[in-house]
């Protein structure tokens, strides 16, 4: 009995509680008010945080219909019109902007058209306002909170003369580049089916058996292949989604291609819209700079806003990944010096020389005790070491690992940018093979370009591209001091826009793979 008392108390407690809570609905069905006076009802604030609304946005719905005096913009007699259902279709396809589905409010009940009225207005302000502020903290790994703006319903005339794709499209920075990427994402999410399951697929090396058809069937449900599609179709589908993901376009199922793969299309598009926000907020550009894309495996040359030059680079191993970072290029070095690092030569170098006695040598290694005490190697009883014990420095050369050309900039990650002598390894399409350092195609055109342009009030670098020659016959160790230095910017981009189609390259170090979860669950 005692139990039961108790029980009763707490769902009085609750029913109560639930009757306190709830909104009158009713007057929606009331055909004697009119709809202004419903949309007036709509827009208390009891009733829209019965819609799950938060105070910002309540404040801002309420200014918006209050500076209109109550007038609807997607309904009619209680019926949505034709805006409506343009901005709804748009609103679908978010992705196709670089906004993610999680930016969009999806009401938790079904709707009166003038609820709905009230939810498209407000999509319509977030959407608007993403476009053009941009909706992830790149630095707290967080979304952003929306900045609503009254003034967005000014947008709205323009549709008496253009489409809502094209308003939207309008909106975001004007940076040549945005508009380009923007439209290229657009294109490709209106153009291709989006698929929204991760596969597990493995390569031909671990599944012989089925891989091909388990790739095949992949490829059907991305759109890419007719189901009746034989094997000369299917090896062409495949090349041409290896061209689409950055990878060499071989027809065969190695591990980036089963990685692209397994990877769906709304994830590849979500790395787009990371993308499309960085440059949303990206800083001015200077006049003149170094820019670096690791997973693109690209190195630019901007100077007087103009792009100069584009080598071919290589990257660092997953294990020895090359860093984001900013820096300023100070000096150009004709045949470099070598300091390994010791890691390198406690893991690779020690035990080539207790393997071959005359390897340092034969590589042209000097080894240091201290600064400069210079060392015999063939003096050292090597088996006793686990880690080397010296310091290892390269000499100058054409053999030399930085090659004959090394761009010097200030990090805390001691990497470069440089010549190497491995120049078959530039052409591969995924370009992974350094230690962190960035190896440049054609340094020399590079650090050629680099002086044309170095200048302080009309005076030009000494060193000139014509004397960079000479010094480079001499096989010499030579600095050459920039008389202003470069600023240099690697980054971290794995989506850009090439000629008339998106590249989604392999996020290499897996580094957007926590943003891509983040957008997802839109917090």
């Amino acid at each position: 009995m005692k139990y039961t008392i108790i029980i009763l108390v707490i769902l009085a407690f609750y029913g109560c509680s639930g009757t306190q809570k709830k909104v009158e609905q009713s007057f929606l069905k009331n055909g004697k008010l009119s709809e202004k006076q419903k949309l007036v009802k709509v827009l208390d604030i009891p009733y829209l945080q019965s819609l799950k609304l938060s105070e910002n946005e309540i404040n801002w719905l309420r200014k918006v219909y209050v500076q209109h005096d109550y007038n609807r913009f997607f309904s009619t007699d209680s019926i949505l019109n034709d805006l409506a259902y343009d901005l709804q279709s748009e609103l679908n396809h978010s992705i196709c902007y670089g906004i993610p589905k999680t930016r969009i409010i999806h009401p938790h009940r079904k709707l009166h058209p003038l609820e709905k009225e009230v939810f498209l207005m407000l999509n319509f302000g977030k959407m608007i306002s993403d476009l053009n502020n941009g909706f992830f903290d790149f630095e707290n790994k967080k979304m952003k909170e929306a900045i609503l703006d009254t003034k967005t319903t000014n947008l709205l005339k323009q549709l008496d003369t253009i489409s809502f794709s094209k308003l939207l499209l309008k909106q975001g920075p004007a940076d040549t580049n945005y508009r380009f990427l923007a439209s290229n994402i657009h294109q490709f999410g209106r153009s291709h089916l989006i698929d929204t399951i991760n596969l597990k697929l493995k390569t031909i090396k671990d599944n012989p058996k089925s891989a091909f058809e388990e790739a095949k069937t992949a490829l059907i449900k991305k759109g890419r292949l007719k189901e009746n599609a034989d094997s000369i179709d299917f090896i062409n589908s495949l090349k041409e989604f290896q061209l689409e993901n950055g990878l060499d376009p071989d027809g065969k199922l190695g591990k980036n291609t089963i990685y692209a793969l397994n990877e769906c299309t709304y994830d590849k598009l979500l790395r787009a819209s990371i993308a499309l926000d960085r440059l949303r907020s990206k800083k001015e550009q200077p006049e003149k700079f170094v820019r670096i894309n690791i997973p693109e495996f690209q190195l630019y040359f901007f100077a007087k806003d103009t792009l100069r030059n584009i080598h071919r680079i290589i990257v660092g191993k997953q294990e020895n990944q090359t860093p984001q970072l900013e820096s300023r290029i100070s000096k150009i070095i004709c045949y470099p010096y070598w300091k390994v690092p010791t890691s390198i030569a406690n893991k690779e170098i020690l035990p080539a020389v207790k393997a071959n006695p005359n390897y340092l040598t034969k590589n042209h290694y000097k080894i240091y005790r201290g600064k400069d005490i210079e060392v015999n190697p063939s003096s050292i009883n090597w088996g006793r070491y686990s880690t080397f014990p010296f310091t290892v420095i390269q000499q100058p050369g054409t053999f030399n690992s930085l090659g004959i050309i090394k761009f010097e900039f200030n990090n805390s990650f001691s990497v470069y940018v440089h010549d190497t002598p491995k120049k078959n390894l530039f052409n591969t399409v995924f370009r992974s093979y350094s230690h962190g350092c960035m190896r440049c195609e054609k340094p020399v055109d590079l650090a050629k370009e680099i002086l044309s342009y170095d200048s302080i009030r009309k005076k030009g670098n000494p060193f000139s591209p014509d004397t960079l020659d000479t010094l480079l016959t001499e096989v010499k160790n030579r600095p050459i001091p920039l008389l202003q230095s470069i600023p240099i910017f690697v980054v971290y981009e794995t989506v850009v826009a090439e000629k008339d189609r998106l590249i989604f390259h392999l996020d290499l170090y897996r580094r957007e793979e926590e943003l891509v979860k983040i957008l997802k669950g839109g917090k």
